[in-house]
């Protein structure tokens, strides 16, 4: 059988007791490949594994004869050498070197003064670094969520990512917890690969999650680039979109003589959600909202009606007052709107987000609906 470890704050203690508590469970060790341990099943021994690590002091000599002269000396010794890892720097310099005995009263090989001191100090700086750094992805996932829900929920390629992302944050934090308190603990020596575990499994979920992010917003990029123009005029910079829409602002009779103009336009298909968004505006100036003419609209459609609520809910549509003459213009279940500017309709199965800088009861409801496949 083979394991996956992550060895970035190993020590020679905590990976000695690790191992050794293997073969008491019947898993002997039998060599390694990077961070891959192979072991095989066998019978619960009591026999003592010890891990030395091994470095090059002297850049004239040849690691592979030290460590032969090493091995023989640990021979001499009564250790059996099972495997000699692979060196762990571009330097050749620090290898592993994997004894077993049979003798209960063998001496220790040598690992160094003060080891576990400097592994403890070593495993909680990278357990500081760790909760940083889960801090930074919620402080992330908040605002994400706050800031463009629908996207989570319509773009299964977002969505499964960033819910693998949520589950390996949760792990990372669990084993955050358990090293911090086998750390307050001080559990080391036998109880050391407890902590040994915990503080690599953190780390290691703490990684896959960022990975898992950033895989998220890299298919979505290549998905869904920008393709908008950049404008500078002093210090501002804007972008300016030429996307086809469905709905502008001709159609709904709102000025657009602005010098800018800008419409963008974006569907997504998901498991959960299907959505659209458009917008179009009209403005004098990249630094002035000055003449500023603008529509903004987004059409989301599920059957998981809680889904709909939650993207309600997060856009603050949910406590607009309603207005039932609306609702009987759109035909819709409800219709929620600030009377100027906002208006939320809702349909079973259906959700229309609208923005204007007109008025809302000047907006043609018959063409919204045709245009936009509404209800």
């Amino acid at each position: 059988m083979k394991r996956f470890i992550l060895l970035l704050n190993h020590d020679d203690i905590s990976l000695s007791a690790y191992l050794q508590h293997c073969l008491g469970r019947g898993e002997q060790f039998e060599k390694i490949s990077g961070n891959i341990f192979t072991f095989r099943k066998t019978e619960p021994s009591e026999e003592r594994i010890a891990v030395v690590t091994y470095t090059n002091d002297d850049p004239d000599l040849k690691m592979k004869f030290q460590l032969e002269d090493y091995s023989a000396l640990m021979k001499k010794r009564g250790w059996k050498i099972l495997d000699i890892g692979k060196p762990e720097d571009i330097f050749d310099s620090r290898r592993h070197v994997f004894l077993q005995t049979d003798q209960p009263d063998l001496p220790l090989p040598l690992t160094g003064g003060k080891l576990a001191e400097k592994a403890n100090r070593k495993e909680t700086r990278s357990l500081i670094r760790c909760v940083t750094m889960l801090l930074l992805l919620l402080g992330f996932g908040i605002f994400f969520l706050n800031h463009d829900p629908d996207v989570f929920l319509s773009s299964s390629h977002i969505f499964f990512p960033l819910t693998a992302a949520f589950a390996l944050w949760f792990l990372s934090g669990f084993y955050c917890v358990r090293g911090a308190v086998t750390l307050i603990k001080k559990k080391q020596c036998a109880g050391g690969f407890k902590n040994f575990l915990a503080v690599d499994n953190a780390v290691l979920f703490c990684m896959l999650t960022v990975f898992c992010i950033f895989a998220a917003l890299i298919i979505d990029l290549f998905l869904f680039p920008d393709t908008g123009k950049t404008v500078v005029k002093g210090d501002q910079r804007i972008t300016v979109y030429a996307d086809p829409v469905p709905l502008s602002l001709e159609d709904l009779s709102i000025p657009a003589e602005g010098t800018y103009r800008s419409s963008r336009f974006t569907e997504r298909n998901g498991l959960i959600m299907q959505s659209l968004y458009g917008s179009d505006q009209s403005f004098s100036s990249p630094d002035s909202t000055e003449n500023l003419s603008m529509i903004s609209y987004s059409v989301f459609r599920s059957a998981w009606r809680p889904g709909l609520d939650w993207v309600e809910n997060r856009k603050g549509l949910a406590k607009l007052p309603e207005d039932e003459e609306l609702a009987v213009k759109f035909n819709a279940g409800s219709v929620r709107t600030d009377g100027h500017h906002r208006l939320s309709v809702r349909y079973p199965d259906t959700l229309f987000v609208f923005y204007t800088s007109g008025e809302i009861t000047g907006s043609d409801s018959d063409l919204i609906k045709e245009r936009l496949s509404l209800p």
